[in-house]
């Protein structure tokens, strides 16, 4: 994500900030320890779905499609995302074919919502269920 420099002694030492990676290769609920990684299903044989956990203001997560297999993220309680044109989404996925791969999310809590924001290619659609 960046450098992170701090100054020791009159010498600027820096280190690298690293994102979290996981993978999930089949349906899971995520925790609040996982806030702040970058998810991807590698490996997947078979459509996974994998649900928020419940909201709390700052929480987030990116979601990045790397297999051509559904992946699909669900808020954890009914009506409770905001996505592109919906204010009361359940769920959002990459599950058109041929336009799964490349897709990514990135989810931000207000801490009463989910907000997804899709960070996709042109020729992508992303799949809003309510």
């Amino acid at each position: 994500m960046g450098i992170f420099s701090t100054r020791t002694g009159g010498a600027v030492q820096t280190a690298p900030i690293l994102l979290r990676s996981q993978i999930f290769t089949g349906d899971a609920t995520l925790t609040a320890e996982d806030s702040g990684s970058f998810i991807t299903n590698q490996a997947a044989a078979g459509a996974v779905v994998l649900t928020l956990p419940a909201q709390q203001a700052g929480m987030w997560f990116i979601f990045g499609n790397v297999e051509q297999q559904d992946l699909t993220i669900a808020a954890d309680t009914a009506d409770t995302m905001a996505a592109f044109n919906d204010i009361a989404a359940d769920n959002i996925g990459f599950v058109t074919a041929n336009e799964r791969v490349g897709g990514g999310l990135l989810v931000i809590s207000d801490g009463t919502n989910w907000v997804a924001m899709e960070l996709i290619h042109d020729a992508q659609t992303a799949t809003l269920g309510t």
